[in-house]
């Protein structure tokens, strides 16, 4: 098993508003919690709460995310990531999955 996105892959990515229904599961966008709008991280949405969202990697050894910086704001999120179609031979949907241990893609 792997993490669901690698470095050097290519997005498609759905920019969202305040009204776009972003499922536990979700791959989306986020600004930087530490550098603001400067950095974008791909995290996968684990739980909402009250309008703050808890992020986390697919590789947690790795990762950045909630358990560094904390939840983030609803605000924060710009995308959700629907396709990869780079590189070629790993071009296809980035499926959302269930939050917790198994959010790793076969």
């Amino acid at each position: 098993m792997r993490p669901t996105l690698e470095a050097g892959d290519r997005l498609l990515v759905l920019r969202v508003g305040h009204r776009h229904l972003l499922p536990p599961g979700a791959v989306a966008t986020i600004g930087d919690p530490r550098a603001g709008e400067a950095r974008t991280l791909v995290k996968r949405i684990v739980a909402l709460h009250d309008g703050m969202l808890e992020v986390r990697g697919d590789n947690p050894v790795a990762s950045t995310d909630s358990r560094d910086f904390g939840p983030v704001a609803r605000s924060q999120v710009t995308g959700r990531v629907l396709y990869r179609y780079g590189p070629r031979s790993r071009a296809g949907f980035v499926r959302s999955s269930p939050p917790g241990p198994g959010t790793l893609d076969p």
